[in-house]
């Protein structure tokens, strides 16, 4: 535990830290690109789900909505990985010490696997997805959801 708080004592006085930091208004544009590519990628993989579910964009065969979405998934966590970064190297107290963060990473490792999996079945030409399949895409949404809530967390609970 001391050596988090030691880690995150000397990130926060790293000059690209104190940069972020001292620049007005950076951690509220950074948190502004983070929240509109989490909700855009909230909504894609709703609607991935959705159609795994057998719901949502049925004119569209699973294989070819997977092959739209999922690249998009994957070039949206690469731009929230990047923001997160910044937001953990501006406030890394406020995070690397918060167990919210820690359950948000394990929660989004989770659901990144389930998007892997989902996405590589429909690649496949899955046609009509198991029970198995529409279990995994209802946890996809709510570990979605999860993030989200723990995400909003890290600014409201006590570091430990």
């Amino acid at each position: 535990m001391e050596a988090l708080h030691t880690f995150s004592e000397w990130l926060s006085r790293t000059a690209f830290s104190e940069l972020i930091q001292t620049t007005n208004g950076a951690i509220a544009m950074i948190q502004v690109v983070h929240i509109l590519c989490l909700s855009t990628l909230f909504s894609c993989a709703l609607l991935l789900a959705l159609r795994f579910m057998g719901r949502g964009l049925v004119s569209d065969t699973l294989q070819q909505l997977a092959a739209r979405l999922a690249p998009l998934i994957w070039k949206l966590l690469l731009v929230l990985l990047i923001t997160g970064l910044l937001l953990i190297t501006a406030e890394p107290e406020r995070t690397i010490t918060n167990l919210a963060f820690y359950v948000k990473v394990v929660m989004l490792t989770l659901v990144s696997l389930l998007t892997l999996w989902l996405a590589a079945s429909a690649r496949r030409g899955l046609t009509s997805p198991s029970p198995l399949h529409m279990a995994a895409a209802a946890c996809m949404i709510l570990l979605w959801g999860g993030i989200i809530v723990a995400g909003r967390l890290i600014a409201y609970t006590q570091s430990y």
